[in-house]
């Protein structure tokens, strides 16, 4: 299942990073300035999380979006957050009264945000979050501390071979020929996960996500995914 992100805020700066961080991690996302429009949206089509800003002009706030969807028989269930940058606890246990699921406080942190956002969605599915995602196996010369292969390229990250571990949550960021080729600057990851190889008992295989990457980077490795080839050992 490829998840649906719909994000509410009036400030398009905030709409542009939230739309950036989430897709750079994989997530389908639709932003959408207009709380009305976006009730709209959830009645029409199908959204598997609801991320709003708590304060928005025109009468309608995040809030009362929530208040609404609480309401909708078919969006009872639908995980919401509040992100805003309002901090006083009167304000935290409204939003959790009036049906959100979680608070998010700006200014935006992006691993708390996908933490998160992985949390909600689990609750959606009632198990471990598992997306649609393309990914080629390969074998590409890369350098963190230490001599390292990349393994796997995916759209929402990279399996690394390595004799380092990374702690769960943490970091790294690797040099590599292979973004030299796509003309990328090499991404920010973030380690989801890591395991030992079983025929090399001193050789760790290193799950990370893109925690920081542009719109046309991605695009980029999109695009080699889907038919390209590199030269980069």
């Amino acid at each position: 299942m490829f998840f649906i992100s719909l994000f509410v805020d009036d400030d398009r700066v905030t709409l542009k990073l939230v739309q950036g961080i989430l897709e750079g991690a994989g997530y389908s996302v639709v932003a959408v300035a207009d709380p009305r429009e976006a009730l709209e949206k959830m009645d029409r089509e199908q959204v598997d999380l609801v991320i709003t800003d708590a304060n928005m002009p025109g009468g309608v706030s995040g809030f009362d979006v929530v208040r609404t969807i609480r309401t909708r028989p078919h969006l009872r269930n639908l995980p919401v957050a509040l992100l805003t940058g309002r901090r006083e606890k009167k304000d935290i246990q409204l939003g959790l009264q009036v049906g959100a699921d979680d608070y998010i406080i700006k200014p935006i942190d992006p691993l708390v945000l996908l933490g998160k956002v992985e949390t909600l969605l689990k609750k959606r599915t009632g198990g471990a979050v598992t997306q649609v995602q393309t990914e080629r196996t390969v074998d590409l010369s890369a350098s963190w501390d230490v001599d390292t292969k990349i393994t796997h390229v995916s759209d929402r990250g990279l399996t690394l071979w390595s004799c380092l571990s990374a702690p769960v949550d943490s970091k790294v960021k690797i040099t590599s020929a292979f973004f030299q080729q796509l003309s990328i600057d090499p991404p920010i990851l973030r380690v989801i996960g890591f395991s030992k190889d079983p025929n090399h008992p001193q050789m760790y295989f290193i799950n990370t996500i893109y925690a920081g990457i542009s719109l046309p980077d991605l695009q980029k490795i999109k695009a080699w995914l889907s038919g390209g080839t590199t030269k980069a050992s």
